[in-house]
């Protein structure tokens, strides 16, 4: 099932987890340290750097993900099953290191904090 919020971000919506393309006021926000999810949430940049060892801990403790590649256009928040799916996906191309551009796209990972204390991955594709 797929629907449009009032504010432009698409929402799909499986039985036991959350896809959604936010919205373009969110790429600003994300280069100052800050995200809100599609439950309205808002997030704080922790740190920009995680082993894929200490994300593979948070994504099967059910955290949430968020892949962003600017030069790919893509802002996209995952949860449940499909954080899982998009992790696994990613995660030969994580990085803790500083990536060495060209050619395929890299992945460094980094721990948000909302307010509340849960945290998000977020995951910033580079080539």
């Amino acid at each position: 099932m797929t629907h449009t919020t009032r504010d432009d971000r698409v929402v799909v919506r499986h039985a036991e987890s959350v896809r959604a393309s936010l919205a373009d006021q969110q790429w600003d926000a994300v280069e100052s340290g800050q995200l809100t999810t599609p439950a309205g949430q808002l997030f704080t940049r922790g740190s920009s750097r995680i082993r894929r060892r200490d994300a593979d801990v948070l994504i099967a403790a059910g955290i949430p993900l968020v892949l962003y590649w600017y030069g790919g256009q893509q802002l996209d928040y995952f949860d449940g099953s499909d954080a899982v799916q998009q992790w696994q996906a990613a995660r030969s191309a994580v990085t803790s290191q500083t990536p060495q551009l060209g050619g395929e796209v890299v992945w460094t990972g980094g721990r948000w904090v909302g307010d509340d204390g849960q945290e998000l991955l977020v995951l910033t594709g580079q080539c």
